[in-house]
């Protein structure tokens, strides 16, 4: 590689100048330079070339391109170089005239001055040189990315930083709550800083060392020629040099993970070596964690973890199948039905795309294990054995499904014993049967060609595979035990439909829908979500026919006094013609939606919204309902409820709460527009208020809309609404850290939730049928859960039992 010029500082062309314009003591210039002339005396005498002028230097400069110069005569060529515009010509290939030799004079006072300088500054560029390369000073530490609020920390207060502005050296330097910031060292180093992190950076010679006092950090450490990269935490210190790992220092103790490369942990005068994988603690009451959900937090964790989604989205899923040759073979009592496509391709593909990223990738080859890649493989290998369709059926009162598929190749059943897989397995003309209970297996052997195709199912099932199969699902509910009055069939579907995949789930009648699931309306405009945000956490809407049945629904179990309220009410009904059920029904029009719309803590957010036709009787109706239960608490010693209005702006807010009942116990609500809007605080009720004025509901935002499903419909029946991930996530932490702990790498571990994705299904009622659409990939994330790492992705594949395990185990196992 050719050697890099690089131009000299400011500060030492400074100092250069002074020495050339500086007049020299006479005495101190003869000492230099007959100290000088010994030097290359010697050196004359040892066989070495000594370099007079230009063209000494010139016949240097191939072995100064291939590096074959001492440490010295490197040094001397590039300043030389830098400073001759004749010589850099030549170096840079341009052809110049080649200058005349000059004369040498040796007793000259002046020029064994020169040299004495040129020395000197040979040296100094050689140091600067050396710092330059070596060295950790190449650049400003600076905030490279900011999401929230940075602050320095002094004796005289907090001071926000901004990107892109320079780092100061030990100071502290903290992020606020929902805040993380990315920070650039000086030598290249990344160290990225979860929320309520505290740290300080401290260079000392050629070392740079991070002072974490609080919080987490993640590092990408660069590569170094000298010095090291520590991390101090007080109970420890990590060294590091061209690795990634992940630090933590908490009021327990301090936790050390590496993803990557590998660090070295100094701990009361011991060492430990970490690689890829480790992590250590340094107080035993800390139990160890997955690396994965250590760094689960980290932006960096987070892209690594949508490049592997991003490459699993290259695969092509499974084709979708217009026929199929197992149908008119299944035994005729089939009550469930379950239809897989063959997934020998699909794994094939995925495992081929991964390999070529896992392989140029280092930390995706960290999130990949060896575990993961064999219950893949059994996957795909057993799948190789079957044909291009996979199904499950179940007869009533069969203990356990049965798999049908046809054989494709040789060699399934010493498959199965190779991995010792406990399965039944018949061969029934080409047609294999098998499953976990023999009795299942040969029952269904038995009654295979028993006239399915005569069946009512039989026809639903082919209508499927007209308009396209992925993976479909299918139960007679005629022969099955429902709770449902009248229902005969439940199918549910997930197939790619053009660019996007769709999800179906449909409850079928004989004729008219009857029972509860009668009152779902038509499709109809809510206007009960034009007072929902967009950031709304959860969201349940319908519509109904009749809204008595929705109170019949609510008064069908009540409890304490609430109870002995609606039995007063009902004596007084009977004694006053007061019906509690007819005058709320009259009430309320029929739509409802209840949301999270807000923190969960300290008091949940729920917004409950209701279309009401008559506020006056709805209020009144509350008031005599309320009145007999305080009658009913002042004789059973329990606590009454009290009610309460206020105008405030024109508007007249309600409340109702039970006395000495806490804010869980305590509700606000107005009228609006035809409708009831509700909340556990009057700030809540006025804020749903200014989003239906703004128009700036759910109903208007881009994501909300993105994940409606592409139907006729315009309207729904009902909706059910989900964007928990990122909010159930710290709860999910929480109930872990309460779970006991079990050792090992079969350990139950807690699911992560920061990866749920928001869903939208829309429920429509139809006259014969209720049906549930949603915009998602069913087969498509199962099988990338799997790829991904998460064995649970197996759930509802016909294999689940080939992976040797029911439980989810961690991309990181921790050591």
């Amino acid at each position: 590689m050719t050697p890099e010029i690089k131009p000299l500082p400011p500060e030492l062309e400074r100092a250069v100048a002074e020495i050339r314009d500086e007049t020299p003591d006479a005495e101190m210039a003869e000492a230099a330079a007959a100290r000088v002339w010994l030097k290359l005396s010697a050196a004359s005498r040892s066989g070495t070339a000594v370099i007079r002028d230009c063209a000494d230097f010139q016949a240097l400069i191939p072995d100064f391109r291939a590096g074959r110069l001492s440490e010295g005569r490197m040094a001397l060529v590039r300043d030389h170089i830098h400073q001759c515009v004749a010589c850099r010509h030549i170096y840079e290939g341009k052809v110049v005239a080649m200058p005349a030799p000059a004369a040498i004079r040796r007793a000259n006072y002046g020029a064994r001055w020169a040299l004495a300088a040129s020395v000197l500054i040979v040296a100094g560029a050689t140091i600067w040189w050396a710092v330059n390369r070596n060295g950790e000073q190449t650049g400003h530490a600076i905030v490279q990315h900011l999401d929230g609020t940075l602050y320095k920390v002094t004796a005289d207060g907090i001071h926000p930083l901004l990107a892109g502005q320079d780092l100061p050296s030990d100071v502290e330097l903290r992020t606020a709550k929902d805040s993380d910031a990315v920070l650039q060292l000086a030598d290249g180093s990344l160290v990225e800083m979860r929320e309520r992190s505290s740290l300080s950076t401290s260079p000392n010679s050629l070392d740079l060392t991070i002072r974490l006092g609080r919080g987490s950090v993640m590092v990408r450490a660069k590569h170094r020629a000298q010095g090291h990269l520590y991390v101090d935490t007080g109970d420890c210190r990590v060294a590091v040099t061209g690795t990634l790992f992940e630090v933590t220092a908490g009021v327990k103790g301090s936790r050390v993970a590496v993803v990557e490369g590998e660090v070295h942990v100094t701990q009361d005068n011991q060492e430990k070596v970490l690689h890829a994988g480790d992590q250590t603690v340094t107080n035993s009451n800390v139990e160890p964690e997955s690396v994965s959900a250590e760094i689960a937090w980290s932006h960096d964790r987070q892209m690594l973890a949508r490049q592997l989604h991003d490459t699993l989205t290259q695969v092509h899923p499974p084709a979708l199948r217009y026929s199929s040759s197992l149908l008119e073979h299944l035994p005729a009592n089939t009550t469930l039905f379950v239809s897989i496509p063959n997934l020998a391709q699909y794994l094939a593909d995925a495992q081929s795309v991964l390999g070529q990223k896992i392989a140029t990738n280092p930390q995706l080859s960290a999130m990949w294990n060896a575990r993961i890649g064999q219950a893949v493989d059994i996957l795909r290998t057993a799948s190789d054995y079957l044909g291009s369709e996979i199904d499950i059926v179940g007869e009533q009162d069969q203990k356990a499904p049965v798999v049908i598929a046809e054989q494709k190749r040789d060699g399934f059943e010493d498959f199965l014993h190779k991995k010792n897989l406990p399965f039944t397995l018949i061969n029934h003309g080409g047609l294999l049967l098998f499953g976990p209970e023999r009795e299942a297996v040969e029952a269904a052997a038995g009654q295979l060609d028993s006239g399915f195709a005569q069946k009512p199912l039989y026809a639903k099932i082919q209508e499927s595979y007209r308009q396209g199969a992925g993976l479909l699902l299918w139960v007679d509910l005629a022969q099955a035990h429902t709770p449902i009055p009248g229902a005969r069939y439940f199918s549910a579907e997930s197939k790619q439909a053009g660019d996007r995949f769709v999800g179906s789930a449909t409850l079928g009648f004989d004729g008219p829908r009857t029972g509860l699931a009668a009152q779902l309306a038509d499709p109809s405009p809510m206007g009960s979500l034009d007072y929902i945000s967009p950031d709304a956490l959860a969201v349940l809407g319908f519509v109904v026919k009749d809204p008595g049945a929705i109170i019949d629904e609510a008064l069908a179990i009540p409890q304490g006094s609430i109870a002995a309220a609606q039995h007063a009410l009902d004596e007084e009904r009977q004694q006053e013609g007061f019906d509690i059920r007819q005058e709320l029904a009259a009430s309320l029009g029929g739509e409802f939606a209840v949301a999270m719309d807000g923190s969960l803590m300290p008091v949940p957010s729920w917004k409950l919204v209701s279309e009401i036709y008559n506020p006056e009787r709805f209020e009144a109706t509350l008031q005599r309902f309320i009145d007999a239960h305080n009658q009913e608490a002042a004789q059973s010693g329990k606590q009454p409820i009290r009610m309460a209005q206020e105008t405030v702006d024109g508007r007249v807010y309600y409340s109702i709460a039970q006395v000495n009942g806490g804010p869980l116990l305590e509700a606000h609500y107005t009228f609006d527009q035809g409708y009831l809007v509700a909340a556990p605080t009057r700030a809540l009720v006025t804020h749903a208020l200014q989003i239906r004025l703004a128009g700036t509901s759910i109903k208007h935002s881009g994501k909300f809309l993105e994940l409606t499903p592409r139907d006729r419909h315009l309207n729904f029946s009902g909706l059910i609404y989900q964007n928990l991930g990122s909010s159930l996530a710290p709860f999910a932490a929480l109930a872990g850290a309460f779970m006991p702990q079990h050792a090992g790498a079969n350990a139950p571990q807690m699911p992560s939730l920061d990866n749920i994705k928001p869903t939208l299904f829309a429920v429509y009622g139809e006259p014969d049928r209720i049906t549930l659409e949603a915009t998602g990939d069913v087969l498509g994330s199962t099988l990338q859960n799997l790829m991904s790492g998460d064995i649970r992705g197996l759930a509802g594949l016909p294999f689940a039992q080939m992976t040797g395990t029911h439980e989810r185990h961690n991309s990181y196992a921790g050591k």
